[in-house]
């Protein structure tokens, strides 16, 4: 990383997503400190660093709200996968995957994944963790994600199936020692929360820590559950919802009521033939939506993917004729895809306060991307452009914490093919002591 204590982003197009601020056709960004200190046109600065952005856009780093970066080393190795041949093959049977995993697997998966959601413009990540078999399994994880640079919430979680941990490393009684290992400031980029489903003495634990749960929540009993959650007093908004495929309308109405956030994997949950996405149910309740992408073993996790994903699902389900039908269920703009992917998935972080916008006083998570390239210019239209038309090589610049971690295109002081050679020994050897190496070209194993 280079020093970015104080820097100017100089003549870019704008996209604040703030509503108080707006956005600007042309204006400059100042960051101090790791922080946004001004938004404006003209801005005067002594001593910074200055970074040209005119025929570029600035706006704030995506936030992933639901991801496994462990699992970087198997990466499409589900691509023709349903849900089932995915649960069954990674964590049942002797030959399970994610049994297989050494806690170096985890350094070099949570690493590379890290690197790859920067190198993308995805500056923050909720990273679900299920491979958690020991404390230094756990403990791998967070050194490679420290060691990346990326702004992370660490949602330990548990490991199941046919080789769960012994019952002296257990889900989630390691929270307490890991709490102990996370600093808490503005500055401080993991912090920590507990996930898995629905489950009354995890959101028992994690309200008395006042820690966020990310919760998945999968079917109609899960869905069920929350009512009775709700009466305990037990549900809040710091509560986040991951899928919620499959719930009746009840759930949704207790999401709605205690404040809930939700977590939308568009590609993920498409490909694997899970059901169509929830991004509508939750928009008609009015909660926050915002955009996670599982496992890059399954799908892409670049956001450019899921934007353009979640923007065509939606619209999808529009009756062609204007009827109250289409009235009640109006389609969402290219502005409010980008929104849910900043904003939306700040909130859903719990972590608007300090990220997801470029409002002045938050931690300074931006990017800048290239608009000047065949795919994008001219710009006529700035959200449509980011999400229709772009991807990954429009990424110019990813700042973290007032850091530049990407600039020009590259990452910053990292070596690239290091990385990917060890990701590419970590998958042979987790295939290989898994017994499924002849299903590497043919893809996942037939069921």
């Amino acid at each position: 990383m280079t020093t970015g204590n104080r820097l100017l982003l100089r003549g870019g197009i704008v996209l604040t997503m703030d509503a108080d601020l707006g956005d600007y056709e042309r204006a400059d960004v100042l960051i101090e400190d790791g922080r946004i200190a001004s938004v404006g046109m003209d801005l005067v600065a002594d001593g910074v660093t200055v970074v040209e952005c005119e025929g570029k856009i600035v706006l704030p780093g995506f936030v992933n709200s639901h991801h496994h970066m462990f699992q970087t080393a198997l990466r499409s190795y589900w691509s023709d996968a349903l849900d089932s041949d995915y649960f069954l093959q990674s964590r049942f049977g002797a030959d399970g995957l994610f049994h297989q995993y050494t806690p170096e697997d985890v350094y070099w998966g949570e690493f590379g994944g890290a690197l790859e959601n920067l190198a993308a413009g995805t500056t923050t990540v909720v990273d679900t963790s299920q491979c958690s078999y020991t404390p230094e399994h756990t403990d791998a994880a967070l050194d490679g994600i420290r060691r990346s640079g990326i702004r992370c919430v660490f949602s330990f979680s548990p490991c199941f199936g046919d080789h769960e941990p012994s019952p002296s490393y257990a889900h989630p009684e390691d929270i307490h020692r890991l709490q102990q290992t996370v600093a808490t400031g503005d500055g401080d980029l993991v912090r920590m929360a507990l996930g898995y489903h629905v489950d009354e003495d995890l959101f028992q634990l994690a309200k008395e820590l006042q820690l966020p749960v990310f919760a998945h929540v999968n079917d109609v009993n899960w869905g069920r559950a929350l009512e009775e959650f709700e009466t305990q007093g037990l549900l809040g908004p710091w509560i986040t919802y991951i899928h919620c495929l499959g719930l009746e309308d009840s759930a949704w109405r207790v999401i709605e009521r205690t404040g809930g956030k939700v977590s939308v994997s568009a590609v993920a949950e498409q490909s694997l033939a899970m059901g169509r996405p929830a991004l509508q149910a939750a928009l008609d309740h009015g909660i926050a939506v915002s955009f996670g992408t599982d496992a890059v073993s399954i799908a892409p996790v670049d956001f450019f993917s899921q934007m353009r994903a979640a923007y065509v699902l939606q619209r999808s389900g529009i009756p062609p004729m204007v009827d109250e039908a289409s009235e009640a269920m109006s389609p969402v703009s290219t502005r409010d895809i980008l929104r849910m992917a900043t904003l939306g998935g700040a909130q859903a972080a719990h972590l608007d306060h300090l990220v997801g916008s470029l409002t002045p006083g938050k931690r300074a998570d931006v990017i800048v991307l290239n608009a000047r390239t065949l795919n994008a210019g001219p710009i006529n239209h700035a959200p449509g452009a980011i999400v229709q038309l772009m991807d990954t090589s429009n990424v110019d610049t990813v700042i973290v914490d007032g850091w530049m971690v990407k600039r020009g295109g590259r990452l910053v002081g990292v070596d690239v093919e290091d990385v990917l050679e060890h990701l590419h020994r970590s998958a042979a050897g987790i295939v290989r002591r898994s017994g499924t190496a002849d299903v590497l070209l043919t893809g996942c194993r037939q069921r």
